[in-house]
């Protein structure tokens, strides 16, 4: 029996607008097994980061189920904020990083609100990450003294500290040129298939389709075409 680290099961989100009901997501199922990359693509509008923050527990669903590892969410949001904590790992469009604290204090501050308080665990966790993305040598570094490629390659380390099921990324590329995007991306991928984590990408940048696994395509709120590089 196969195991998933993500299911979408029927996912359905309808807003009112007015006298009117507007469908942003319409049944939309996925599965997502350890260690596989997938990308989310589509136009503008199609439900795509929608999607995301229903599968990170940031949004509700109107009708459907979501399964991240073995937990079902319900609506009870105290358990979705554990399961953001527990189980979930964000990659946003813009890195967000503290200015005031470096490399190795962005990671420890997940560090601390972790479910596992080894501290020498989570600071040889944290170096293997930095040492993986390219990055160790500048572990005293702030982020004013980062390019734009490496404060995200923080971001990617940040979103892998709590050990998640699940990484999530939003348009991961969207403020970097085409070498440094594509640069960002494997250093995802690496960091999935070494740790054997589940990834979804919502991109618009089909430059980069080639280092995931499976490809969806959302258009009006329905994934409509699957295209493998597996």
């Amino acid at each position: 029996m196969t195991s998933y680290a993500l299911q979408l099961n029927n996912i359905s989100k309808v807003y009112q607008d007015g006298d009117n009901e507007n469908t942003v997501l319409d049944k939309v199922s996925l599965k997502v097994k350890p260690g596989e990359f997938v990308a989310i693509v589509g136009p503008s509008g199609s439900g795509k980061s929608t999607m995301l923050s229903i599968a990170g527990a940031l949004l509700s669903s109107t009708e459907g189920e979501v399964i991240i590892g073995d937990t079902s969410l319900d609506n009870n949001k105290k358990n979705w904020i554990r399961v953001r904590k527990e189980k979930i790992g964000f990659i946003f469009q813009s890195h967000q990083l503290i200015p005031y604290l470096n490399i190795g204090d962005q990671l420890n501050l997940i560090a601390k609100i972790s479910k596992n308080k080894d501290k020498k665990e989570f600071e040889a966790y944290a170096d293997e990450l930095l040492n993986d993305l390219g990055l160790l040598d500048s572990k005293t570094k702030y982020p004013n003294k980062l390019s734009g490629g490496e404060k995200q390659r923080v971001a990617i380390a940040r979103a892998f500290m709590n050990k998640p099921d699940v990484i999530l990324a939003d348009e991961p590329t969207a403020s970097l040129d085409g070498p440094r995007g594509r640069q960002v991306v494997e250093m995802i991928r690496k960091v999935v298939k070494k740790q054997n984590r589940a990834a979804i990408m919502v991109t618009h940048d089909e430059r980069i389709l080639d280092l995931v696994d499976v490809i969806y395509r959302i258009e009006n709120g329905k994934i409509h075409d699957v295209k493998s590089n597996m």
